[in-house]
């Protein structure tokens, strides 16, 4: 009988994985963009083990990014499902997929997990700092779902205010926080505390490494910054805002709106001080 070629050394099979490889790997996959393979080897860890929240979690983020919304929701409530209490990223993700006072208590329910975690860390650690910014952002996330989708709910108002608060107390130092309190007052006739409040925020990240995203707000953050700015009246905050931008990312349609309407703002106000529109844009580009 002939002799079955041994294995290669260091060569393994699917079945012969154990479930922190398969994890470790989707990882890896996820993170050279093959989100094919990643989720069949997401798949394979699920199957090695139907209550493991980690490879759900995976495999739900894989189906997000596919634009499987609903079987990603699946996988995010099977996660709750099997821990409630802890592992605040599922309920962010829900908070976003989801909608009006639904959304709001998911991101609750990941304020209430992170706080566990916080728990449990040194309080002067990095692992702290983190977990205090991603409260604060939940904090502001729900906030903005009061600004648009349950502005008719009748203490909408409060809740912005309650959860802004929540925010600033537990980290002072988020430009979001301080971003969207601006959108707050504006909300509420109040130009000049909205200038103090975005003033406030761009002050936390102005002189920050711009080439390092975990010390600046998102590229999109920023965009939405530059709608701020043109709201207050600031053209020369915004057209600064955007060149730095532009250095990122040049090829962003909404980033070349702003652009467009900056220079017609500029345009319409040269005008009617008696300038040339024509001059100005030309000296624009």
């Amino acid at each position: 009988m002939a002799k079955r070629p041994s294995k290669k050394a260091g060569s393994q099979t699917k079945s012969e994985l154990t479930m922190d490889q398969l994890l470790t790997k989707t990882q890896e996959l996820m993170d050279d963009n093959n989100y094919e393979l990643a989720f069949k080897t997401a798949v394979q860890a699920i199957e090695l083990d139907e209550t493991n929240t980690r490879a759900l979690l995976l495999a739900s983020i894989i189906q997000l990014e596919s634009g499987d919304i609903e079987p990603a929701i699946n996988c995010l409530l099977r996660c709750v499902e099997i821990s409630p209490d802890r592992g605040f990223e599922k309920y962010m993700y829900l908070g976003q997929f989801t909608v009006e006072l639904a959304s709001v208590n998911y991101y609750q329910c990941g304020i209430n997990a992170l706080q566990l975690d916080l728990n449990d860390v040194p309080s002067d650690s990095e692992h702290a700092r983190v977990l205090k910014r991603k409260m604060a952002e939940a904090y502001v996330a729900m906030t903005e779902i009061y600004l648009t989708d349950c502005c008719f709910e009748s203490d909408a108002e409060a809740k912005c205010e309650e959860f802004l608060r929540l925010g600033a107390e537990i980290d002072p130092e988020c430009p979001e926080v301080y971003q969207t309190m601006a959108s707050v007052r504006l909300s509420q006739n109040q130009p000049e505390n909205a200038r103090e409040c975005v003033t406030k925020s761009m002050s936390l990240w102005a002189n920050k490494d711009q080439n390092d995203p975990t010390q600046i707000p998102s590229y999109e953050n920023r965009l939405a910054l530059v709608r701020l700015l043109l709201e207050l009246d600031d053209k020369d905050g915004a057209l600064n805002v955007m060149e730095r931008l532009q250095k990122e990312d040049d090829e962003s349609v909404d980033l070349w709106y702003l652009y467009g309407w900056t220079y017609y703002l500029q345009g319409e106000e040269a005008e009617a001080n008696g300038g040339d529109k024509i001059e100005m844009f030309a000296s624009a580009w």
